[in-house]
């Protein structure tokens, strides 16, 4: 933890973190936008739907013991980065899936990829914020969320008006 937090210092933390857990959050909630365009594309039923929906939620969760060990280990930066980077090939691959077995594993590893977001902001918070500033930073991480779930809405479906959710997917999987 620094004593002093200078401001250039606090954006260099937060913001990757923040933008990291932006991303889960319009992850999180894009199946609902894209259902119509799974089931028509990939003739996915609504067995289907629901399956590919959970597999996000049950890799999140089941990553959630190991993401600990990581954190206090590896650290928040590289455990995140890692992490991401599963969630950015994981929205590759689902961009390219063809089947209802590619979808679901997709999503998957984009559960697993994004399910260090929260924690690990949190873990860099207390590790390099002064204890005076963690509501706040945590506060403006939660805000970040927010604003991810927000914008999977509208501005993801202006984007599913120019491309198709293929197109999204390997959008998201370049950020």
């Amino acid at each position: 933890m620094i004593a002093q937090l200078s401001f250039s210092l606090a954006l260099r933390v937060f913001l990757p973190f923040a933008l990291g857990y932006y991303l889960s959050y319009v992850f999180r909630t894009i199946n609902a936008l894209i259902s119509f365009d799974l089931v028509t594309d990939i003739n996915l039923s609504a067995a289907g739907l629901g399956l590919l929906t959970s597999a996000y939620y049950l890799s999140f969760a089941a990553c959630q013991l190991p993401l600990g060990v990581m954190l206090d280990r590896i650290g928040p930066k590289k455990t995140e980065a890692v992490l991401l980077l599963l969630a950015s090939a994981g929205s590759a691959w689902f961009a390219m899936a063809e089947t209802e077995t590619e979808l679901i594993c997709a999503r998957a590893l984009i559960g697993m990829g994004v399910s260090a977001c929260l924690m690990a902001s949190l873990k860099a918070f207390v590790d390099w914020f002064p204890r005076e500033k963690h509501a706040v930073a945590n506060g403006l991480i939660l805000m970040a969320g927010g604003l991810g779930a927000m914008s999977s809405t509208a501005p993801i479906d202006a984007a599913l008006q120019v491309t198709d959710w293929r197109g999204v997917f390997l959008g998201l999987a370049g950020v």
